[in-house]
């Protein structure tokens, strides 16, 4: 992305923080545009954290977009790392600012109803009132911003493809989307793909949806979606807190038809799974939950690359 006005709707930053990233990873030509919610629309005033958008001018475009969610109270600078892979992989990558500022599962504590997780985050995903819980708007949920934001990048950097991504007014064209996200994004990701037909689904520690009065999952994981479940990845630490439940989800998903496998010992170990699993030790303040996708947290091999690359790439590019 190229050098822009101090009047410009982009800020281009260093985005120097705890977890710079080593120049072999990120790749000496991509390219990071941080843009605020507020400059695509105007009538988003809340959840204001930038946007992350990087492009790799200098790897063929796959003409996919690679569209990242975090978790719970996160922003997207904390996930730099993965979402400069995919970049580097030829994707169009966006981690996308969104309503994430409570936890899903918080919120349907006392939820008797096990459709409440469900219709929480379709609220979150289309601004709607389902639930009853929260009141986001259309301009401020996940499909509005998505689009502002290509809209935005279409208009301003004609040279780059980001308007195939849109298919008409108001409209994302899902069918060339990865759609990816940690925790709480995870299960965003999830939904997405029950409600549209995308590329990839690739939840990261998610998802966890449990209704804990009547001890059972919510009713939107096992129930039928858009996208096919052979497109549906998952990878999660085995001392994650919830590591019992995110299994359980997989397989109400549908993602038993392959073993899981334990990433730690070779690349060769994952490949043809579905369901990917990490045992590695010493994770910095014992953050497994955080560590397969947050870039602060996730282990760094002796050469400054993290550890998980060649898991997440694999998620991303695996046959399915």
């Amino acid at each position: 992305m190229r050098p822009v006005s101090s009047n410009s709707p982009f800020r281009l930053r260093r985005l120097q923080d705890q977890s710079p990233l080593h120049p072999n990873f990120a790749g000496s030509d991509i390219s990071i545009a941080a843009i605020a919610p507020d400059r695509c629309d105007s009538a988003v005033t809340q959840w204001c954290d930038d946007h992350l958008v990087m492009r790799n001018p200098m790897v063929s475009a796959r003409n996919q977009l690679f569209l990242f969610l975090c978790g719970s109270y996160g922003t997207p600078t904390h996930q730099k790392r993965i979402t400069s892979l995919a970049a580097n992989m030829g994707y169009h990558a966006i981690n996308l600012s969104y309503p994430n500022s409570w936890t899903v599962g918080g919120l349907c504590r006392d939820a008797t109803d096990t459709n409440c997780h469900g219709k929480l985050r379709l609220d979150i995903l289309d601004g709607g009132n389902r639930s009853g819980l929260i009141d986001i708007g259309r301009k401020n949920s996940i499909e509005a911003r998505l689009y502002a934001l290509l809209n935005l990048l279409s208009s301003s950097r004609t040279d780059q493809g980001w308007e195939q991504f849109c298919c008409g007014s108001h409209c994302i064209d899902w069918s060339k989307v990865v759609v990816a996200g940690h925790s709480q994004g995870g299960g965003q990701a999830a939904i997405i793909g029950k409600t549209y037909q995308v590329l990839r689904v690739v939840m990261l520690a998610a998802p966890v949806d449990f209704v804990r009065t009547i001890n059972q999952h919510a009713d939107w994981i096992s129930a039928e979606g858009v996208t096919p479940t052979e497109r549906y990845f998952g990878f999660v630490h085995s001392d994650d807190e919830g590591f019992d439940r995110i299994l359980e989800c997989w397989k109400l998903m549908r993602l038993d038809d392959s073993a899981i496998a334990v990433v730690d010992q070779s690349d060769s170990a994952f490949k043809q799974s579905r369901r990917l699993v990490t045992r590695i030790k010493n994770v910095r303040r014992g953050k497994y939950h955080a560590c397969v996708a947050q870039d602060n947290l996730t282990p760094i091999g002796t050469q400054g690359q993290p550890v998980f690359e060649p898991v997440w790439h694999y998620l991303l590019n695996a046959h399915a």
